[in-house]
């Protein structure tokens, strides 16, 4: 014999329904914004990390100013951004000699620039504006050697 369904049983299924319903776009509009603020953080951290290269290859001495600013770029694009509109600074704030031939110890800045708009997924321009710039910036001093002469004589005491 089959149970019988009570009234009650069959409005608590509808109950659900409408609940789901409800809750649906709020729950949607979390995961989005969750989704938006991950995206946006794995972004910053590419920005960082290719702002750290760029002052490491320009602390070395072996890169001009030019070669760093493509060289950051060109880690911008490998990484899946569109870096048309990245800009990428290259400064020597203690003598503003270039990285190539700047002196040991000299003071070098590193700083990359990327539009948030160029890497969000989900339109918030609610929550942030045109301007808003994910942006990253790395100090390395210059590890260029100074130059070492070695005579050509011998020293006769």
């Amino acid at each position: 014999m089959a149970k019988k369904q009570s009234y009650c049983e069959g409005q608590r299924q509808g109950v659900a329904a409408v609940e789901l319903a409800v809750l649906l776009p709020l729950i949607l509009m979390l995961l989005v914004g969750v989704w938006e603020i991950g995206r946006a953080v794995h972004v910053q951290q590419i920005v960082a990390n290719s702002a750290r290269e760029g002052a490491r290859q320009a602390a070395a001495g072996v890169f001009t100013a030019s070669q760093v600013q493509a060289n950051v770029l060109a880690m911008l694009q490998s990484s899946g951004l569109d870096a048309s509109n990245a800009s990428v600074t290259v400064e020597n704030l203690t003598s503003g000699k270039d990285p190539a031939v700047a002196d040991q110890l000299d003071h070098l800045r590193v700083t990359v620039s990327l539009p948030f708009t160029d890497v969000k997924w989900v339109i918030l321009n609610m929550f942030v504006s045109d301007s808003t710039q994910l942006v990253a910036s790395t100090d390395w001093r210059s590890m260029r050697d100074i130059p070492l002469t070695v005579p050509n004589e011998i020293p006769i005491e």
